[in-house]
């Protein structure tokens, strides 16, 4: 094959992300990355942010925790700017609870899950919103993480090391000669333009879309999609992650994210038909605010400024639905399974294992690219920007000092980017200056954004930098994003226009669903208000 790279990877969430990562890290180099859309704008940019430890699947699925405690540990070390370091308070309440922690305690000391039984006194003082009347309570590793600086850290560790990284690049078909697949036919979607691409494997990623992938290739994978409806609080009624002692089911816990002062109720399970056709459900947000609020009862007065969902790419060639499927990883190795030889698929998992899966994936593949399975060593080295908590506290008093910038926003700047985030205002020194209060954005990561870190618009923004994803949810950050895309930048006033319609638009999804909570509307309505008055804009549709 003429100009073939070794590998595609097809998909740009944490599973495919880290596929390029592994793929790079042992020596091939010459692969890229096809993402449709934006690196996490799919399942995993529509997760609970849940870096899981191991303890929500302790005695339902010993093998997932097993692989979670042991990737949990992997995140902590090779990037940890992306941690969320919160930890974990899980709770009983009942007599069933109280029984399944006994389960759960065990099952953890023979896995290794580390844990420590606390007073219920000292739960409560530690999360005084806790319910009084909680039985028994224990701590662990389970934390939040930023699931969008994952993914993006994992491509660009990549990039710089030699591979491509194409968002905004869809898979269309597949070339075939004779039962294998050679390459790929893509459209660009930001220059309308179809090309094809050659490679000597392909790697498929796709989460719940895979067996649309293979589909191309003249045979379907039995996936099983599955929905999970997600609210977010305009503030973090506890400080750490909080769960309930039980068999996994719909409103299990709270994620609390230090990093943009809000919090996420998770999650609930629906199978749905199409991938690309999933929505928050109401009576699903209800069950799992009415679970949760029996241990944290004063969650109903909290405002939800928004609802989310993500499909979880379930496979199983049996009956199963829903959360009798299990959340173990699957590596398909088509030449076997259908005798269709350079591709390979990876799929299910969970978020906190998609590095192993990663792993596995490239396992496999290099055993097909050179006859052996080379050394893998993403579990070892570190991660783009990644940086000690000592380092980027350092590093963000002197931001503070240089730059005028508090240090509370110099904090979550050196947090979000590593030991990248003083090179970002030494580039862009005029723009230093806070956009985004709720997330405590800087306005030269705009900048960055757009030069360094291939976004396209400000919906891929906001992937890189949380940008309205806090309290204002945009009304007031993404005018001055858009005035320093003019002033900087070079984008012309119509482009600026474009970018912050299909933000709002896109924002409008999710606000839509949490305005008839109520609690949100007067807030869409002074985002309304802003875009009618000032801007002679009236976007907030639910189309």
């Amino acid at each position: 094959m003429k100009n073939a790279y070794d590998a595609i990877v097809i998909g740009g969430g944490t599973t495919g992300t880290g596929v390029i990562r592994d793929l790079v890290l042992r020596g091939f180099t010459n692969s890229v990355l096809l993402e449709r859309d934006d690196l996490g704008a799919g399942t995993s940019g529509g997760c609970h942010s849940a870096l899981h430890g191991g303890s929500r699947y302790a005695v339902s699925d010993i093998q997932t925790a097993r692989e979670c405690l042991q990737e949990n540990q992997v995140y902590r070390k090779i990037v940890p700017q992306v941690v969320d370091p919160t930890d974990a308070i899980w709770v009983a309440k009942t007599d069933e609870q109280l029984e399944f922690a006994k389960q759960w305690m065990h099952n953890a000391d023979e896995i290794g899950l580390p844990y420590k039984i606390i007073p219920v006194e000292e739960a409560i003082e530690c999360e005084p919103l806790l319910a009084k009347d909680i039985r028994f309570a224990l701590r662990t590793i389970d934390t939040g993480f930023d699931p969008f600086r994952l993914c993006i850290s994992q491509a660009y560790d990549a990039k710089i090391k030699g591979a491509q990284i194409r968002t905004h690049h869809e898979v269309i078909g597949a070339l075939m000669e004779d039962n294998r697949v050679v390459g790929l036919r893509v459209l660009d979607k930001t220059e309308n333009r179809i090309y094809e691409i050659y490679a000597k494997i392909v790697i498929n990623a796709a989460g719940p879309w895979c067996s649309q992938i293979t589909e191309m290739a003249g045979f379907a994978i039995p996936m099983k999609p599955n929905k999970g409806s997600t609210g977010i609080y305009s503030m973090r009624p506890t400080t750490t992650l909080i769960g309930i002692l039980r068999t996994p089911a719909d409103g299990d816990g709270l994620v609390s994210q230090g990093y943009q002062n809000t919090a996420l109720l998770g999650t609930s399970s629906v199978d749905v038909d199409d991938p690309d056709d999933a929505e928050p459900g109401m009576d699903e947000i209800k069950i799992m605010e009415d679970s949760v609020a029996e241990i944290i009862p004063e969650l109903r007065e909290a405002r939800m400024i928004r609802m989310c969902t993500g499909v979880r790419p379930l496979y199983t060639t049996g009956e199963e639905t829903g959360r009798d499927i299990s959340r173990g990883m699957y590596l398909l190795d088509h030449a076997k399974m259908e005798g269709v030889e350079g591709i390979i698929t990876i799929t299910g998992g969970k978020y906190a294992t998609a590095r192993l899966m990663a792993e596995e994936a490239v396992n496999l593949a290099s055993e097909k690219l050179v006859g052996k399975v080379l050394p893998c060593t993403s579990d070892q080295e570190l991660i783009y920007g990644a940086t000690t908590k000592d380092e980027a506290e350092k590093d963000a008093l002197e931001i503070h000092e240089k730059y005028h910038i508090s240090r509370y926003a110099a904090h979550k700047f050196t947090a979000r980017y590593g030991k990248f985030a003083k090179k970002i205002l030494e580039q862009y020194p005029s723009q230093a200056y806070i956009i985004d209060d709720a997330v405590q954005m800087i306005g030269s990561e705009v900048c960055y954004a757009f030069v360094e870190e291939d976004v396209k618009n400000f919906k891929d923004l906001r992937r890189r930098t949380r940008i309205g994803m806090g309290q204002e949810q945009g009304t007031f950050s993404i005018y001055k994003a858009g005035a320093i895309a003019v002033e900087e930048l070079g984008k012309t006033v119509a482009e600026a226009e474009s970018y912050m319609l299909g933000y709002v638009q896109e924002r409008w999804k999710g606000i839509y669903f949490a305005a008839q909570y109520g609690d949100q509307l007067p807030l869409s309505e002074l985002m309304q208000t802003m875009y009618i008055s000032m801007g002679s804009y009236d976007v907030l549709r639910a189309e």
